[in-house]
């Protein structure tokens, strides 16, 4: 007769959390840092920089331009070492460059090349490789099923980084001057964030797991949560939540980029990144243009990053439910409408409209690299990634100069933002067509 044992209750429920959570929360903590001090922050240091060194708006525009060009080529190789070396070495030397950097930024850029060579040489070399690249790799790695919310809690924290950190930076820099807040921005990297890097591990199967704590049913097997089914046109996409046996789909580089869904998606995101970019590059100088201080306009970055933190949460577990490139198209409908109430903005309120449509939609980003994760793969993320880079990145650097060499030329912004809106537009569309590729070459269990 079979006994029957006491089951055991854990009286710590922590102890039963998937490992992959926790990795994605190191990854997520030093993505908020990153994402406060260097992409949400940059626009607060717009003003008194070009003060400082009496540049034009173009010329602090290009410099932001020039991390995006530097970023495309570096990504290129650093997906390729994040795939061939792990996460974790490149995130180590990528924040101890960044920090670096913000020293040497505060304490010796005195002239407009200075600021390029330490800003782009070594501050956005530092961010581009060693913050964003490893920690979606991360991601993408750990999760299969819960992908999607996964790489929403990366972009949450950025949210909540930004919102924390922003209206901070603000009152420094108005009190205190752009150096001291540069320089208290790297001790800051250098002695809490570069201590987080040992906890990161680059994949489950490195510590013997599979992706979500999924347990193999046979050697080509592996528990997904989504139901895949055949859409009338013959491409697979996701629809409910009934779990179903799939093998995972693994192309490699020469064969993603020889699919139409490669190269559509890649249309569609260069063209969201040119008008995205551009708009929260100069997002504090153009609330400064419409009347706000320096203080108010801080706050109002911080208010809007504060604002994406809901909708991000919400758009990561919808797109482990629902088809990710209805919901991109329908985000992008929002923010187009977004930049329509900018463009027709004439009163504080109607600024404050323009923040809570575009934090609403600002949680297509995150699905972007769900997208490629899905439609591609986990084998080659970080290099297909990287060597994409190479293609939207160039929306990244044409937007911000477009932008600030309009103002600088017509003194406002309005028609930028139109332009930015038509662009938007069209990305939306492409997204829709975006379906996933057919076959499923290199297919291998997770």
């Amino acid at each position: 007769m079979k006994e029957d044992h006491p089951r055991r209750i854990s009286l710590n429920p922590l102890r039963n959390v998937f490992p992959g959570w926790w990795i994605v929360t190191a990854c997520a903590a030093i993505g908020a840092y990153g994402g406060g001090v260097y992409f949400y922050g940059f626009t607060l240091f717009f003003n008194p920089l070009k003060d400082e060194l009496q540049i034009t708006s173009a010329q602090t525009s290009i410099v932001f331009s020039l991390t995006r060009l530097e970023g495309a080529f570096e990504g290129a190789v650093v997906g390729y070492l994040i795939d061939r070396y792990g996460a974790r070495i490149i995130m180590k030397v990528g924040v101890l460059m960044a920090g670096i950097g913000f020293l040497l930024w505060a304490t010796v850029v005195d002239s407009y090349w200075m600021f390029i060579v330490v800003y782009v040489g070594v501050i956005a070399l530092g961010i581009n490789g060693g913050f964003f690249h490893p920690a979606l790799a991360v991601a993408n790695n750990w999760f299969i099923r819960q992908r999607s919310m996964a790489m929403s809690i990366l972009g949450v924290a950025v949210g909540i980084g930004g919102a924390i950190l922003v209206p901070l930076l603000a009152f420094i820099i108005n009190t205190q001057g752009w150096r001291t807040a540069a320089f208290l921005s790297g001790i800051g990297l250098l002695l809490f964030i570069f201590p987080m890097t040992f906890f990161i591990r680059h994949s489950p199967e490195s510590v013997g797991l599979l992706p979500d704590g999924a347990t193999a049913k046979g050697p080509d097997e592996a528990t997904l949560s989504s139901d895949t089914r055949q859409s009338g046109n013959g491409h697979q996409e996701q629809h409910g939540t009934a779990p179903m046996m799939l093998e995972e789909v693994n192309f490699t580089v020469g064969q993603a980029f020889r699919t139409s869904s490669m190269w559509i998606f890649l249309a569609a995101i260069t063209l969201r990144f040119t008008a995205h970019t551009a708009i929260m590059v100069h997002l504090s100088p153009l609330m400064e243009d419409r009347g706000m201080s320096t203080v108010a306009a801080g706050g109002a970055v911080g208010l809007l990053v504060l604002l994406t933190i809901p909708g991000r949460l919400l758009v990561g577990w919808l797109g482990d439910r629902y088809p990710k490139r209805k919901l991109m198209t329908g985000c992008l409908f929002i923010q187009t409408i977004s930049l329509i109430v900018l463009y027709t903005a004439t009163s504080v309120l109607q600024l404050y409209l323009f923040i809570a449509l575009w934090a609403a939609a600002y949680g297509a980003g995150i699905l972007n690299w769900a997208i490629v994760g899905d439609y591609f793969g986990r084998a080659r993320f970080a290099t297909l990634r990287g060597l994409m880079g190479l293609v939207y990145s160039w929306g990244a650097i044409v937007g911000p100069v477009y932008a600030g060499w309009v103002h600088d030329t017509t003194g406002a912004y309005s028609s930028a933002i139109l332009v930015f809106a038509i662009i938007t537009g069209a990305a939306m569309i492409l997204y829709w067509f975006c379906y996933p590729p057919r076959g499923a070459p290199g297919s291998t269990s997770p």
